[in-house]
């Protein structure tokens, strides 16, 4: 039998079998790297050579990787991370290339940071390409699996292999139109009032801790939306409230009032979360920088 070599494979190949393993999918694997199909096509033929197995077989109009195909996950992701690390030391410029980064965001802090940073970049001749993936509450496999580079979150990932770094503070308010109604001003108006609810998943919620301070008194919330730019347009002319972060008003739900909580609540943190294998990475590194000074003097100093 002939042996394969397997200094053959190389990285680009590598990371074309992860990300059609993630989408599931040759076209939309192919729309990601910006190539054919019959590119990706070709890639995973000479992986499926290598490793002795066709690693995605047919499952009706889509695909479906195989039991080894999932087994390889891990160790392709660790040559991957040791290919990386070799270049983590290399002297970079922003202003030379183009730079791709995709980070998990909820669309309250992509929009809140991102477009005024990119517009920053834009006007310094820095080629910066963002890819945006919701977080929800996020899974650590996001980091593990470099589905993305970067967390930003209230709620980071606690595991040893992840590094976080705190962007700023909010408190929490309730928003409203008030050409419909006034604020909640007692814990009664408040319970008795119907409200709108971000639900990331079917067990996650973006109110879980007014949940926990009211308890039980509750209604089910009038409308369950799937992310924060949802909200106008079922808050607008209602008399319904929604309980979000009080830096909602400068994105989402600008132009609405707003009232803090008529009890006690802890507020949140914003944070930044990273994988080891990005933390020397001077690109990533750039990156972290710049978004923390954006973040500094956007939202900080207009506070």
């Amino acid at each position: 039998m002939k042996n394969i070599d397997f200094l053959s494979l190389d990285g680009r190949s590598l990371k074309t079998f992860l990300i059609v393993l993630e989408e599931e999918s040759i076209s939309r694997a192919a729309n990601r790297l910006g190539v054919t199909q019959s590119a990706v096509s070709h890639l995973l033929d000479k992986l499926r050579l290598a490793m002795g197995d066709p690693l995605f077989v047919r499952v009706g109009r889509g695909i479906a990787p195989t039991e080894q195909a999932v087994a390889l996950r891990a160790p392709v992701q660790a040559v991957l991370d040791g290919l990386k690390a070799l270049t983590d030391k290399r002297v970079f410029d922003p202003g030379l290339g183009q730079l791709e980064y995709t980070i998990a965001a909820n669309d309250f802090q992509r929009d809140l940071i991102f477009p005024g940073l990119l517009r920053e970049l834009a006007d310094e001749g820095v080629d910066t390409r963002l890819r945006f993936i919701a977080s929800g509450i996020p899974a650590i496999s996001l980091l593990r699996q470099a589905r993305c580079q970067l967390l930003i979150t209230p709620f980071p990932p606690d595991a040893a292999d992840v590094y976080q770094q705190r962007l700023f503070d909010d408190s929490v308010s309730c928003f409203y139109d008030s050409a419909r109604r006034e604020a909640p001003d007692t814990l009664e108006a408040f319970i008795e009032s119907d409200y709108i609810e971000v639900r990331f998943d079917e067990n996650t919620s973006a109110m879980e801790h007014v949940y926990k301070a009211v308890g039980s008194a509750m209604k089910h919330p009038r409308v369950s939306v799937p992310n924060f730019s949802a909200l106008p347009a079922f808050l607008a002319h209602s008399e319904a409230i929604c309980v979000l972060p009080s830096l909602m008003g400068r994105v989402s739900l600008k132009g609405f009032a707003s009232s803090p909580l008529p009890f006690p609540d802890q507020g949140l943190t914003m944070y930044m979360a990273w994988h080891r294998r990005d933390h020397a990475d001077a690109a990533h590194q750039w990156l972290r920088t710049r978004i923390k000074a954006f973040v500094e003097r956007s939202i900080h100093q207009a506070e």
